[in-house]
């Protein structure tokens, strides 16, 4: 099966590790740059893919996420 672009405009993690107590670790801003860092475009061959290749990347699972194959957004306008 041939990869979509995706276009991933929010995001959520797990970056408690299943309710482990890790959550008191990370600062606010800390957590921001993790979003911040998987916003983005991304290959993938569908949403499910999407998700556990993002989860790869960055070792936490995603609770929620925003993505469309609509690429023409203002994230990716050079005006």
């Amino acid at each position: 099966m041939k990869e979509t672009m995706y276009l991933v405009t929010d995001i959520d993690f797990d970056v408690t590790h299943g309710g482990e107590a890790f959550d008191d670790l990370w600062t606010d801003e800390e957590y921001q740059n993790l979003k911040t860092d998987a916003i983005g475009l991304w290959y993938a061959k569908d949403l499910n893919h999407l998700y556990d290749k993002i989860a790869e990347k960055f070792g936490y699972l995603v609770i929620d996420m925003n993505a469309t194959t609509n690429t023409l957004h203002p994230l990716t306008s050079y005006l």
